[in-house]
């Protein structure tokens, strides 16, 4: 409700007059009672009722999972900033703790120790591999070797050639698949196919049988027309070239064996991803511990205004377990009509009456959202704060509210008593001279006492403030 004012008081009334006629002594001066015209300050008031809260209000939330083992509070209670209200049960909590860094360690170990077998065979594996460089560069030798005593007996031992050719061709097919198989053969083990297994090492032992004969019949070929030395040293060279291709053999054997047991870097990062999870559990478990530990405190001082749970309570992390608001500082929240908000600024000077008890505000804050009330009015809510509360200021109390808009400083005015308005215009009666004069004056704004003159009087000016008519101007008059 928008109201004028200056310092308090009724609104200031228009005063109309038909003509009446007072008696007295004509040739007498009568008193009246008078003000003066002068420079005032005048703002225009803004009336409301809202309720008292607090300009903080903050509801608390359990950040852990646990019992609660103490606490005390229920609405109305009054807190103090740092004031520990809740504890929990730790049992739990450090049980949780305890367990996330054992979990922890087995994944280290876990991780570790297959890092490390992983580096051991990939160092048996690059082995292999060198020992297969080395016995197919040897064999490579060896085969040179003879190849060079024989060609000058190539088309004697041609037949020989051919069959020692196709031993080769056929020992190296066996030797591939001996390989093979070898690999299948741990595969196969490896998801514990009994029956597969039995075949391939039965496979891998004719294989190998095979291969030894390959190479026997190999080494026993004659050497034709060579002679005694010549054929000797042949002898000698495929007894190597054999001992060769067995060990080459075995370490490709091994080769396939070891590289089957490396990890890759998808499965150390794997590896790396779990230990990580697991020290990211301890942390948060000690986290957990760390927050439990310390309980709930409140942040300032202020006043319970719902509580959620009580003592003995399970609470998870995320329940609700009290709102707190602020009784050091607080505010009236009172909403206003569209008529009056366009009004209103922050900063404003306000007059806040509670149960008999006046205290000073300022406006702190005009929401950008208007709300429908009980008359479906929809109004914009406005926080009045208190410059200093006191103990008498309870939270959820209605307070009346009144915020001075529109001030102007320096204006010329008059009392309300001496304005009069009819069909003419606005206008007082004013003691000039020593008689009554009637003037008509143009007015703006006005205020509870008083009344803004825009023109039509000067400042000094004394108006009558008692009730006057048009009969009386022109006699004689002075101010009481």
């Amino acid at each position: 409700m928008s109201v004028n004012r200056l310092t308090g008081g009724a609104a200031c009334a228009v005063l109309v007059f038909a003509s009446v006629t007072l008696t007295g002594c004509i040739g007498n001066s009568r008193s009246f009672s008078t003000d003066t015209a002068g420079y005032r300050t005048i703002s225009e008031d803004v009336k409301a009722t809202g309720d008292v809260h607090g300009m903080d209000s903050v509801t608390y939330y359990s950040s852990v999972t646990a019992p609660v083992i103490y606490y005390d509070l229920t609405a109305g209670d009054e807190v103090s900033a740092s004031q520990k209200v809740v504890e929990y049960d730790l049992e739990d909590l450090i049980n949780a703790r305890d367990q996330a860094v054992l979990t922890s360690k087995s994944a280290e170990n876990t991780m570790n120790g297959q890092v490390q077998k992983s580096n051991s065979n990939q160092s048996k594996y690059n082995k292999a591999v060198s020992d297969i460089d080395v016995y197919r560069s040897t064999y490579a030798l060896y085969r040179q070797a003879n190849d060079y005593l024989n060609q000058g007996q190539y088309t004697e031992n041609w037949d020989v050639d051919c069959i020692a050719d196709s031993i080769n061709k056929d020992l190296a097919q066996k030797t591939a698949d001996l390989s093979t198989k070898t690999t299948e053969l741990q595969l196969a083990q490896a998801v514990q196919d009994e029956c597969a297994a039995i075949k391939l090492m039965k496979d891998i032992e004719d294989l190998n049988q095979d291969i030894a004969d390959l190479n026997a019949d190999l080494a026993s070929l004659p050497p034709a027309t060579l002679p005694p030395e010549e054929y000797a040293q042949t002898v000698i060279n495929g007894n190597w070239m054999s001992d060769i291709m067995r060990n080459w053999t075995e370490a490709s054997t091994l080769r396939n064996t070891y590289e089957s047991q490396i990890l890759n870097s998808y499965q150390k990062e794997q590896l790396k991803n779990s230990y990580d999870l697991s020290t990211i559990s301890v942390g948060s478990a000690e986290e957990n511990l760390a927050k439990a530990s310390a309980g709930v405190s409140v942040d300032f001082d202020g006043i319970v205004t719902e509580s959620f749970i009580k003592k003995g309570s399970v609470v998870t992390k995320g329940t609700p377990l009290f709102t707190v608001e602020s009784s050091r500082d607080m505010k009236v929240d009172v909403g206003i009509s569209k008529y009056d908000i366009g009004k209103i600024a922050v900063g404003q000077q306000a007059d806040i009456s509670i149960a008999g008890n006046s205290y000073t505000g300022k406006v702190y804050e005009i929401k950008r959202l208007a709300e429908a009330t009980d008359s479906d009015k929809a109004k914009v809510t406005v926080s009045v704060r208190f410059d200093r509360p006191d103990d008498k200021v309870y939270i959820g109390l209605e307070a009346d509210v009144v915020i001075h808009t529109n001030e102007k400083e320096g204006a010329l005015s008059i009392s309300c008593d001496a304005y009069y308005a009819d069909d003419g215009g606005d206008y007082c009666y004013t003691i000039d001279n020593g008689v009554v004069t009637k003037k008509y004056i143009t007015v703006g704004s006005s205020a509870d006492d008083y009344v803004e003159v825009l023109s039509g009087l000067s400042n000094g000016d004394v108006v009558i403030t008692d009730a006057v008519t048009d009969d009386l101007v022109g006699k004689k008059a002075a101010s009481e």
